[in-house]
């Protein structure tokens, strides 16, 4: 006798932002969290994250601080933490981010791994001005004009702004390491890339009205003169 299945496992990977604790203190980390909503609302919203520390510490106000901002933590590294997960109903993931091998991640007879869906890029042609807040879901954003200082331009890939970059940009919005900020003239107050972030006053220098790529190198922000 054969019965329809009730579930269907495939075999797409969860990229995670991982936050190391380094201090307890709840009041702390919520003033943290609070300040990093307000810079960058569009990375925020809906960011999985995976909780890490160097030793045992309580989790349950870090957890807390991080919903109430609209971040959604999902598990903690295996380690320190590991026994304070269950309590709080979150998975112990291997400290690689989860990317446990196949054989012991899927069970048998898994469908066939189907990748992650991603739109089309949205392409933005007038000036993005101050106040205004533009994102692309699953996708690239590509604006061909300035985007002025006040104003924020997100997306889960990759952005790409053929003017002026004079306010934020946040690439990987949704936690993806490998996206990366592209501007043909770098003046911007912020940028981020999987919710790593540096304001303006860590981006003076050469760099300043340049073209740049912007991306993440071992955890790091990164900002080059793009040649060419």
């Amino acid at each position: 006798m054969t019965s329809n299945k009730a579930l269907e496992f495939k075999g797409r990977m969860l990229s995670l932002t991982r936050a190391r604790i380094l201090d307890p203190d709840p009041n702390a980390i919520s003033t943290q969290l609070q300040e990093f909503a307000r810079q960058m609302p569009q990375a925020v919203r809906g960011m999985p994250v995976m909780l890490e520390a160097d030793r045992a510490v309580p989790i349950e106000g870090v957890i807390a601080a991080m919903r109430e901002v609209g971040m959604q933590p999902v598990g903690v590294a295996d380690g320190p933490l590991a026994g304070a997960a269950a309590a709080c109903g979150l998975a112990v993931l291997p400290a690689d981010g989860g990317q446990r091998s196949r054989s012991a991640a899927v069970p048998a007879e898994p469908a066939p791994a189907a990748p992650a869906p991603r739109r089309s890029a949205r392409i933005v042609t007038e000036p993005v001005r101050s106040g205004q807040q533009i994102y692309a879901a699953e996708g690239d954003l590509i604006v061909l004009s300035t985007v002025s200082a006040g104003a924020e331009i997100a997306a889960d890939g990759c952005v790409h702004v053929y003017g002026v970059l004079r306010g934020r940009a946040i690439a990987g919005a949704r936690g993806d390491a490998d996206a990366r900020i592209f501007c043909r003239r770098f003046e911007a107050e912020l940028v981020a890339v999987a919710g790593v972030y540096a304001v303006a006053e860590q981006m003076q220098g050469e760099l300043r009205r340049q073209a740049v790529q912007v991306w993440l190198a071992d955890g790091k922000l990164r900002i080059e003169r793009l040649e060419g």
